[in-house]
């Protein structure tokens, strides 16, 4: 109980820092829509852009695009607002679907990293993880396993509503042991 509301009290000292600070949350009802918090977040990075001073929006067109490129487009059909930011991107090449997924992860991967500076740090927040959809759990441990720094990713779940056969218990499973 007040999981969120504690998360939520990170908000202001990040954003004071000049930290970026985006969530989503994934849903009971909607869990087999994948990626459906990461697209939420990705969201959330782009309308924080799109509030700040010209200048650096041209700053962070350039620096998504570069990171991106050239699967953009993957990024734009997930999160159409991103288009009014970079622009119409070309199609991407048709691969098999696990170089597909890998592609797909690696392009949220750079899009994420963008934002993963020491002048200022990304906080992502996923919360109902209980909910997720294995690919949504799959990308949460590549981001996790990555090297990216200045990235705090926080994960919050009902520890009652997950049993064994939920996604997530095997996802952190396999996290433990990973190590």
């Amino acid at each position: 109980i007040g999981k969120t509301a504690l998360i939520y009290e990170i908000y202001k000292p990040v954003t004071q820092h000049r930290g970026y600070f985006a969530a989503g949350k994934f849903d009971q009802f909607q869990g087999n829509v994948p990626y459906r918090a990461i697209t939420q977040v990705l969201s959330d990075l782009v309308e924080q852009i799109q509030t700040e001073d010209g200048e650096s929006v041209a700053r962070w067109r350039d620096t998504i695009t570069k990171a991106i490129a050239p699967n953009g487009k993957l990024l734009t059909d997930l999160v159409p607002e991103l288009e009014l930011l970079i622009g119409a991107q070309p199609e991407v090449a048709t691969l098999e679907p696990s170089e597909s997924e890998n592609r797909f992860q690696l392009t949220i991967q750079n899009f994420i990293g963008a934002f993963c500076r020491p002048e200022h740090p990304l906080v992502m927040f996923l919360d109902d993880l209980q909910w997720a959809n294995p690919a949504s759990l799959r990308l949460r441990e590549v981001l996790l396993t990555s090297d990216l720094r200045y990235l705090f990713l926080i994960g919050a779940y009902r520890d009652n509503e997950v049993d064994a056969t939920l996604p997530l218990s095997r996802s952190m499973q396999r996290m433990r042991k990973e190590g």
